[in-house]
């Protein structure tokens, strides 16, 4: 994308949607009918091909666009295996609630033939799991990491430092540590604030407090989270915007901080943030 247009366009999809198909069969040939080179995901392969038109199946890693059709978890999931690569990611609708996709299909070939989006650079955090002072691993989120107890519920006691100044201990079944695009996701169901998506901040919602004077927390991008879990009886586990997972034991800590790394989302010119909150709440 050297001239501010797009021209090689990948799409990957998550074919377990009823809707996908569909969509796929009107969107890959509005992308070839308005030129562009579209480039399928490798999995499509032998299970979707368009009714008229050539496509390359396999991604390459200069394309301009990913387009990623299925749900907000699909999303999610893509945005992490694109997440080195320059290319913008558009989510196109194939399932229920969604902030991260667009439902105007028919619509898509014809309003990036004409320039009418725009990109959103969406914060991520980090976490690093330390055992002991020894980094030991690290994961990376766009809406959230959630730190809770394995099993059965068990409550656990919650040790939180930011930029190393101590949070009141608290029992609670865990934590959720979101993005302002994770706002509209779990910590929201947990009764966490909305966040207007581009800002930068971090969200700190408890998971059922076994207190009423604990509230969820916002704080600046900029600090960095110690959090420490005393689990008890119960194992506790670490998970990555509802994808994956990591034990956390007794003698780790978690710091969670902004990334370095960003989302660029591709929206619709008239994409307004309240008028979704009006519509899916």
């Amino acid at each position: 994308m050297t001239d501010g247009k797009f021209h090689r366009i990948g799409v990957v999809a998550n074919l377990t949607k009823e809707e996908t198909v569909s969509i796929l069969r009107t969107l890959v040939p509005g992308l070839l009918d308005n030129d562009f080179l579209v480039y399928l995901d490798q999995e499509l392969e032998g299970r979707f091909a368009p009714d008229r038109g050539n496509v390359q199946y396999g991604i390459p890693s200069d394309v301009d666009l990913v387009i990623a059709v299925g749900g907000d978890g699909t999303i999610l999931n893509y945005t992490r295996v694109f997440l080195e690569t320059e290319a913008p990611i558009l989510g196109l609708k194939g399932g229920t609630l969604g902030f991260l996709t667009e439902g105007r299909i028919d619509r898509v070939a014809q309003w990036l033939r004409e320039g009418r989006f725009q990109i959103q650079k969406r914060m991520r955090i980090e976490a690093t799991i330390f055992r002991g002072e020894a980094r030991d691993r690290q994961f990376n989120a766009l809406n959230e990491f959630v730190i809770h107890g394995y099993g059965y519920s068990r409550m656990v006691m919650v040790h939180i430092d930011v930029d190393g100044k101590r949070l009141r201990p608290f029992s609670a079944d865990g934590i959720i540590v979101a993005t302002p695009t994770g706002s509209t996701a779990y910590s929201l169901s947990a009764g966490g604030p909305l966040l207007e998506p581009t800002i930068e901040a971090i969200v700190i919602t408890p998971l059922s407090p076994h207190t009423m004077r604990l509230r969820p927390i916002v704080t600046d991008a900029r600090q960095k989270l110690s959090i420490r879990v005393l689990s008890g009886r119960t194992e506790i586990v670490v998970t990555v915007d509802g994808q994956r997972g990591s034990r956390l034991y007794a003698d780790e800590h978690l710091v969670v901080s902004r990334s370095e790394k960003y989302t660029r989302l591709l929206v619709p010119q008239d994409y307004d943030f309240f008028a979704l909150l009006n519509e899916k709440l």
